[in-house]
């Protein structure tokens, strides 16, 4: 794109921000992050958005906000929808700029100037070449622009450790550019980290070095953020068709068509874990409809009054999520609907959140109304806690049911709700 492109673009995007108040405190909340991180880094977060900043938001990401405590939006989420609404180049920081009217003062650190430059140098004139139009290519790029906060560690070690790390980088670079291609066939992770490391270790989370620096590579390749804990690590890891340590998560599943004998008695509900299902190539549900019950306890009441029936019953089993939503990317199909039924609590409606922007509108909340949530109540009760004041729902079922939990600050087991489930799924198949 031209110089002349861009500045029309530019001129485009400023006119329409301008031009629109729901926009004033979402860009100028930017404004001043950026000024921190000196990059597109992190998210505004809008508490009690205005009716005017729900709408200028939700068209321009062409999705729902409305109706939200709380709206979390990532720069660099905005900066990609900026740069495709009107098909510039331009930086955030750009548009940011001329939006506020001033320049940004980024804060810097010192103690990495020098190493920073030879840092540069070294990636721009010894590897950056060799992985022209490639994956690896633009995470090295990538590894240029955001050295200063989420790649300290690597240039710290530069310091005292040129060769080994580039040579870090470099055995990153190659596994990046050699994921598998086809993510439902899975490779066992230590046997993709022997391949590109010589040992079959060191790309797991727990290394602080190349594995850590492998998972930042792996969330930029992927357009995720870094994972915070053990268990997105390995989403991660599966995302991009690696299998780790797969035994330590695992699916309760009943009437399940498979293309192994895992299933064959219908009366039998089976425990899978991703080392049993990275051998099955094809999945199908009864009817096409899973129905997925987070509750232990709850989905056992399920089970024992449907035993012998042709449905299809999940449970994820524990706080491990990664056999489960690999499960689901096998059952996954334009026709398959997810009723899920989760705990009415926080962790319950984030999870649940979680499933929706993983399945869209294939997602179906399940028993999620205020009559339910009033039903489990009224048998039993515990006080909600007074936390996670700034968490927002992109489902408006799920949105709806924590407005109302918060006002009545209570939350209770969904055991009431089994019989209602049952009759639920012998209505629907």
């Amino acid at each position: 794109m031209g110089d002349a492109e861009s500045k029309l673009g530019l001129k485009k995007a400023l006119h329409y921000f301008t031009n629109d108040k729901g926009f004033d405190r979402l860009l100028k909340s930017m404004f001043e992050i950026y000024s921190r991180h000196g990059r597109s880094f992190g998210a505004v977060r809008l508490a009690r958005p205005s009716s005017e900043e729900e709408t200028a938001i939700s068209i321009f990401f062409k999705r729902d906000y409305y109706n939200q405590a709380l709206i979390r939006i990532g720069l660099a989420d905005f900066e990609r929808q900026m740069q495709k609404m009107f098909e510039i180049d331009t930086q955030l920081v750009t548009l940011l700029e001329a939006y506020v009217g001033r320049s940004l003062h980024i804060k810097t650190d010192g103690r990495t100037g020098k190493n920073s430059d030879e840092f540069t140098s070294g990636l721009l004139s010894g590897l950056a070449p060799l992985y022209e139009n490639t994956p690896a290519y633009d995470w090295i790029t990538e590894i240029i622009a955001h050295m200063r906060r989420t790649y300290r560690f690597w240039v710290d070690m530069y310091q005292e450790k040129p060769a080994t790390v580039m040579t870090m980088i470099t055995s990153v670079a190659e596994a990046l550019n050699n994921l598998p291609k086809n993510s439902d066939t899975l490779i066992r992770l230590i046997d993709f980290s022997q391949q590109y490391t010589g040992s079959p270790y060191v790309f797991n989370y727990s290394n602080a070095e190349y594995g850590q620096l492998f998972l930042r590579a792996l969330a930029y390749h992927f357009g995720v953020g870094i994972p915070p804990n053990v268990e997105e690590s390995l989403c991660l890891y599966l995302r991009a068709g690696l299998l780790a340590e797969g035994v330590l998560s695992h699916v309760t599943v009943y009437g399940l068509c498979v293309d192994e004998p895992y299933c064959h008695d219908i009366s039998q509900a089976y425990v899978l874990t991703l080392e049993n299902l990275c051998h099955i190539s094809q999945v199908k549900a009864y009817s096409d409809s899973v129905f997925i019950v987070e509750n232990p306890q709850v989905y056992a009441g399920v089970y024992e009054r449907l035993r012998g029936k042709k449905c299809t019953l999940i449970c994820p089993m524990c706080d491990g999520m990664s056999t489960f939503l690999y499960l689901l990317r096998l059952l996954k199909k334009s026709s398959t609907k997810f009723y899920y039924a989760g705990n009415m609590d926080y962790k319950g409606l984030i999870t649940a959140d979680k499933l929706y922007l993983e399945l869209g509108k294939n997602f179906i909340p399940w028993r999620y109304s205020r009559d339910d949530y009033e039903r489990i109540i009224s048998q039993s009760e515990s006080l909600l806690p007074d936390e996670k004041k700034g968490l927002a729902m992109h489902n408006e079922t799920l949105a709806s049911l924590l407005s109302h939990m918060r006002k009545v600050g209570k939350t209770a087991s969904s055991m009431p709700l089994v019989d209602f489930l049952v009759d639920d799924i012998r209505r629907i198949i």
